[in-house]
């Protein structure tokens, strides 16, 4: 598969990949691969969170906790 990319991105492009040490294509792959890996996560349903129904509570009080007070 080839595309048509300007000169200045094919120049930008391996400068990046010379910087990183790398290859023209693997830098390519690199940078694909991160935009799947944050397509993916911004697609993914963000999880529900559980909720506990835990009743009603009215006020609480020392006598409630501690056996000293009467």
């Amino acid at each position: 598969m080839s595309i048509q990319v300007s000169p200045e991105t094919q120049a930008w492009l391996a400068d990046q990949a010379r910087r990183q040490g790398v290859s023209v294509e693997a830098l390519l792959e690199q940078l694909l691969t991160e935009r799947r890996a944050a397509r993916i996560a911004r697609d993914r349903p963000a999880p529900e969170l559980p909720t506990w129904h835990l009743g009603g509570s009215g006020s609480l009080h020392r006598r409630d906790l501690y056996d000293d007070v009467r």
